[in-house]
């Protein structure tokens, strides 16, 4: 088996020095918590009187279907405001973590988080221009994954259908913080050309994929492992909340439960993976240029891919 080519304490260290953003990051979480027991809560109770006030829905449904309307309601409030949080929760950090990599002095407290939001401001401008970037990074590398020669020999073995769709899945969730290196390594190269850099980044992961995804599924299980390991902590302490909501509590207290344990993953547990792979990446490219033949695969694999090349202002440096 494949060994973890990265220092567990020297992620613990990067995400240390970075406290300023840990802490932004577990308050803006619980917060969404706090906010996603609040409407469903107040939902919920609405949906109960409701069955109160109408004969023909039962006070159960009314709770219920309100507990599931105020959820829906507060995901549409997070997807309107996804690009904020992105340039704030995760570029802003990869930018403080990028400078705690390469040993730069960083400010304390509300300063790390300003000035690490200014290097962002300047490498990529508009949240927006920065949010589309990141989905075309995302569509790219996973153009890239399925390029591999070792996965698309897989995928055409007959009769492994079932064990090909696991190793898929697996693949494709151990690529989640791939965009996040590429971000990095526009930050520590001051990109003023983002797309070329994101271009040439992409080709990089292709370049040494097997190293860098043998890492991301060590943490991926990891990962879901310690979320696991929270999810169990955490059903008592959610039930005592779900019992303000009329109706059944289990389910809603396994549903909260839920919920939580994935805050506290986004919070705590991926900055470590992110620190993680940044030590992999940066080891293994170092010294090397994006190779041309990648470069052509994947600009004829990918739509992503050929919009990073399209919206680029200079040629492929390979």
């Amino acid at each position: 088996m494949i060994q973890p080519s990265f220092s567990v304490w020297r992620s613990l260290g990067l995400v240390g020095r970075t406290w300023p953003f840990l802490v932004l990051r577990l308050v803006a979480y619980v917060l969404m918590v706090a906010g996603c027991l609040g409407a469903v809560a107040v939902a919920a109770f609405l949906g109960w009187g409701l069955g109160h006030a109408v004969s023909a829905v039962s006070v159960e449904a009314g709770a219920i279907y309100g507990g599931i309307a105020g959820f829906l309601v507060f995901l549409i409030l997070l997807w309107w405001i996804r690009d904020y949080l992105f340039y704030l929760l995760t570029a802003g950090h990869v930018a403080a973590l990028m400078q705690a990599f390469d040993g730069a002095p960083l400010p304390l407290g509300k300063g790390q988080i300003d000035a690490a939001l200014a290097i962002v401001r300047q490498r990529f401008g508009e949240i927006s221009l920065l949010f589309v970037l990141d989905q075309l990074i995302k569509g790219a590398v996973g153009a890239a994954t399925r390029l591999l020669d070792w996965l698309t020999g897989l995928f055409g073995m007959p009769g492994l259908s079932g064990f090909v769709r696991l190793v898929e899945t697996v693949i494709r969730l151990s690529t989640i913080f791939i965009d996040e290196l590429v971000l990095a390594r526009q930050i520590r190269l001051a990109s003023t050309d983002p797309w070329t850099t994101a271009r040439e980044s992409v080709v990089l992961y292709a370049q040494n994929a097997p190293t860098i995804l043998s890492n991301a599924v060590w943490l991926m299980v990891f990962r879901w492992l310690l979320t696991a390991v929270l999810f169990v902590l955490l059903i008592s302490p959610a039930a005592v909340f779900v019992y303000l909501v009329p109706g059944e509590a289990a389910g809603w207290a396994l549903a909260f439960a839920l919920v939580m344990a994935v805050a506290l993953q986004r919070a705590l547990i991926d900055p470590f993976c992110i620190a993680s792979l940044m030590q992999v990446y940066f080891k293994v490219i170092e010294g090397q240029q994006p190779n041309p033949e990648w470069d052509d695969k994947l600009a004829e694999a990918s739509k992503s891919f050929r919009d990073l090349i399209g919206r680029g202002q200079s040629g492929f440096a390979g």
